[in-house]
């Protein structure tokens, strides 16, 4: 089971020199500093500062080895380039963490990712017959699960004994493929306090935008 950083005391994260650690962090939206959010995007610099001292914290127990980023289809600079288009500051932290030793990990098949964004889009468009939305559910549900189980085996594969890795990948999708992760693997959460503020003022943009339509 994850455990949040905040809630670790007893064992301490140094006792798991020995496991094979995954350090997992949430990917949030990016923020292109529209007018009117001044709170979000100082809720998200604070974010990425208490992100710093959490994973700091964390890899008193060993450095990250490995960079694992959800949607990223090949390995070292080419990766780094597409995490760039996805989020600034992941790109930071994850440039850092190369420039330290790490590697960025190719953590998807290009073909399965595409047949699942194609899939969620299909989803997304149906409107009115449920016999068309369950069919496409069906393909759906298909092709998550094999996304699922292959990042899990991709994981599995490369992270040896006493090694640490960083995965960054939503929170939901994170669920799902620790479900399929070997039970030998410890997962921590990367949950700094600023990400509950951050989640609230996506909750409540959502409610107004509701609300509008």
């Amino acid at each position: 089971m994850a455990q949040k950083l905040g809630e670790i005391k007893k064992p301490k994260v140094t006792d798991f020199r020995g496991a094979r650690k995954l350090f997992c962090l949430p990917l949030i939206p990016q923020v292109q500093g529209e007018e009117g959010q001044e709170d979000l995007k100082s809720n998200i610099d604070l974010f990425w500062q208490q992100v710093g001292k959490q994973i700091a914290d964390l890899e008193r127990s060993g450095k990250v080895s490995y960079i694992f980023f959800e949607s990223i289809t090949k390995d070292g600079e080419a990766g780094l380039d597409v995490v760039k288009q996805i989020s600034e500051q992941c790109y930071s932290l994850v440039e850092e963490k190369m420039r330290q030793g790490g590697k960025l990990v190719k953590l998807e098949d290009e073909e399965v990712l595409n047949e699942f964004v194609d899939w969620s889009i299909c989803l997304s468009l149906v409107r009115r017959s449920k016999k068309v939305f369950n069919k496409i559910l069906e393909f759906y549900n298909d092709v998550a699960e094999r996304r699922w189980k292959e990042i899990a085996g991709t994981i599995d594969d490369t992270l040896k004994k006493g090694e640490a890795a960083l995965l960054i990948m939503t929170e939901e999708n994170r669920l799902q493929v620790q479900s399929h992760l070997p039970s030998d693997i410890q997962v921590f959460l990367v949950h700094p306090p600023a990400l509950n503020d951050i989640q609230r003022w996506f909750r409540d943009y959502l409610k107004k935008q509701s609300k509008r339509d």
